[in-house]
């Protein structure tokens, strides 16, 4: 769903939906990779939900969101290592990419599929793992931007967004290492299906903002792959014990 939602913000403000916002408008071709990128977007958003199709739309997924990524954020990480929004920016789209890698590493290969040995479930685990830890660094270094995003009916904001960010990281270790990697990624699930409810979905209740859309688009892609990132430590817990 929230890689069809991507297409349709791609389609309707004629720019890249998601991280790929940062790609600078004067290079050539742009309005036509636009294009190109949300109609793959959204035949690869619609084929997720068909299991005969499901396997290669993933793929396809993880290769556009890799090449994305590739593109756009090894760079600044580069150029400036202790920068943290940098790394937060590299960390975001790549827990895209492991969610999209676990869901074609989980489906079944169809008999004779030349593929069939290329999906490796922990290596996306890995990824998302270490993914998570710049994204709950960047809630300590840029709390004068994290704070105000908390609700004004929450109490407590700062010590919220500090004990969030606390649990982004420690859910990232948690699976990185393999402590109770099915509780911390299911939390960290739950929790980032929080933000989403919480945070984005009342954001964009009446208005037409791109950054808004945006925000609630990559939010319902970071959330979906968290879920699938859980449901792969529950599938191993369930064939562990069969």
């Amino acid at each position: 769903m929230s890689m069809v939602l991507a297409s349709a913000l791609s389609f309707a403000f004629h720019d890249f939906a998601l991280a790929f916002g940062e790609v600078p408008k004067t290079i050539a071709g742009h309005d036509a990779l636009v294009m190109a990128s949300a109609a793959i977007l959204l035949a690869g958003g619609a084929a997720l939900f068909v299991p005969r199709t499901a396997r290669v739309a993933a793929l396809v997924l993880a290769v556009l969101l890799l090449l994305f990524t590739l593109a756009l954020h090894i760079r600044p990480v580069l150029m400036h290592p202790l920068v943290e929004g940098s790394w937060y920016a590299l960390g975001e789209t790549l827990t895209l990419v492991s969610g999209a890698w676990i869901i074609f590493s989980m489906q079944p290969a169809r008999p004779g599929d030349p593929l069939a040995k290329l999906g490796h479930v922990r290596a996306g685990q890995i990824v998302f793992g270490v993914s998570l830890i710049p994204l709950g660094l960047a809630h300590m270094f840029y709390m004068s931007l994290t704070a105000p995003l908390i609700p004004s009916y929450i109490p407590f904001h700062v010590p919220l967004a500090y004990a969030t960010g606390a649990v982004h990281i420690a859910a990232g270790l948690s699976i990185l290492f393999g402590i109770v990697p099915l509780l911390a990624a299911t939390l960290e699930a739950v929790m980032v299906s929080l933000f989403t409810l919480l945070i984005w979905v009342p954001a964009v209740l009446g208005t037409c903002k791109p950054f808004d859309w945006t925000e609630l688009c990559t939010s319902l892609a970071v959330t979906a792959a968290a879920w699938a990132v859980a449901e792969s430590f529950a599938s191993e817990h369930v064939e562990a014990h069969q």
